[in-house]
């Protein structure tokens, strides 16, 4: 038998490991494209039936628009270390668990009849581990209020409120960036 040194992973296994790790990203936000055009595609579609409701302390009816509104951005919490290496895969929090907090601002959704009997109404985008999130929501005024189920980091209070509005069959970007004070 000879001497040979075997290593655990061949020259240019790690290379090839990090190339299979940004291909399986690009599948993923590939994934995530498709879908929500099909789920806009798919909103449209309903939208185009749209249904009427009668008032009961009235006996006209009006029409309400079925088309909801995408918001969808990046959350991204960091720097999770003070100093971080050109080859890191990461240098910022895994927000896998968390979601990104929605609350509708009072007579500015659709639905809403009077400020009287207004209820704010709060709802949560999931934030997948790549930090995106998306949700569907009715046009109106929304504040991103935080993310569930804390945000503790520095950043948090400088990050939100922040004020958005969704419209009918569009597409609306926030990227949502908190700084964790770490230096």
């Amino acid at each position: 038998m000879s001497n040979r040194r075997f290593q655990s992973k061949p020259e240019g296994a790690e290379k090839k490991s990090r190339i299979a790790k940004s291909n399986s990203m690009l599948i993923v936000v590939l994934l995530v494209v498709i879908v929500l055009g099909a789920t806009l595609f798919y909103s449209i579609m309903l939208a185009s039936t749209s249904h009427s409701t009668t008032s009961s302390s009235s006996s006209s009816s009006t029409q309400q628009s079925t088309i909801q509104g995408i918001v969808a951005g990046y959350v991204t919490v960091g720097p999770s270390q003070p100093t971080c290496s050109a080859n890191q895969s990461s240098c910022t929090e895994d927000l896998s668990g968390y979601s990104l907090e929605f609350t509708s601002q009072c007579g500015t959704t659709s639905g809403a009849s009077s400020s009287a009997s207004c209820r704010e109404l709060t709802y949560g985008a999931q934030i997948a581990p790549s930090g995106h999130y998306s949700i569907l929501l009715s046009p109106g005024n929304y504040t991103i209020t935080g993310l569930s189920p804390s945000c503790s980091w520095v950043g948090c209070s400088s990050a939100f409120p922040e004020s958005v509005a969704v419209e009918s069959g569009q597409q609306l970007v926030v990227n949502v960036n908190i700084d964790t004070g770490i230096r």
